[in-house]
């Protein structure tokens, strides 16, 4: 226990004037990899603390068989709210660490953007990307055959990599794409591009064809 709380708050202080935590294993006199473990659940750990005191306090006022006073009811809120941030806070931290990988091939879509506005208010990571993303030059929104047929398949393409190309396509236009992509599903869609293209083509007349001839 002292050490989880002692690792909380070494992760609450600034990272440019905290010790490493090397430093702090041997001032503990525990070794590195145990802090490593600590803190790598610590929002684990966190979270049940919070709902641990929580619901003590409801359990103390169950015991002396009354309603929770006003100041309790707040801090049953407050450490219900916190329980929840840090349990959710990890999972979001991923989803930008995700979108930030995804922005080194490609341009982030609206749905990518309107997410990272809503996870700057809190996050400096968020923010950090959001800075470093364009967001004048999001493309126009794509049907999902027409960006198929704007992709065609690449002599010698694995279908694997084909439809790799083609979910980049969909980001890079915020086209909602098919749950499942199938070489068929896509030869299908190239099929009825190379049809319409042989619809649109002009109808020579019997005479003018001659002349060609």
């Amino acid at each position: 226990m002292e050490f989880r709380r002692t690792v909380r708050a070494w992760k609450q202080m600034p990272e440019a004037s905290r010790p490493s935590l090397r430093a702090l294993a041997c001032e503990l006199g525990t070794s590195h990899q145990l802090l490593s473990f600590y803190l790598k659940s610590l929002h684990k750990w966190q979270s049940k603390d919070y709902w641990r005191q929580a619901k003590e306090i409801r359990a103390r006022a169950n015991a002396e068989g009354r309603t929770l006073t006003q100041q309790e009811e707040q801090q049953v809120c407050a450490y219900n709210r916190a329980a929840m941030r840090v349990t959710v806070e990890p999972m979001l931290l991923e989803t930008i660490e995700r979108m930030k990988q995804d922005s080194e091939r490609r341009p982030l879509c609206r749905q990518e953007i309107k997410i990272l506005k809503t996870l700057a208010r809190h996050f400096p990571e968020a923010r950090d990307l959001l800075l470093k993303t364009p967001q004048d030059g999001l493309k126009k929104r794509k049907p999902f055959g027409e960006l198929v047929r704007e992709t065609p398949r690449q002599e010698g393409e694995t279908p694997i990599a084909w439809v790799r190309r083609i979910w980049d396509q969909c980001a890079k236009y915020d086209t909602k794409c098919p749950k499942f992509l199938t070489e068929e599903l896509l030869e299908k869609y190239s099929q009825d591009s190379a049809n319409t293209q042989r619809n649109n083509l002009p109808v020579i007349p019997d005479r003018a064809a001659k002349s060609f001839g």
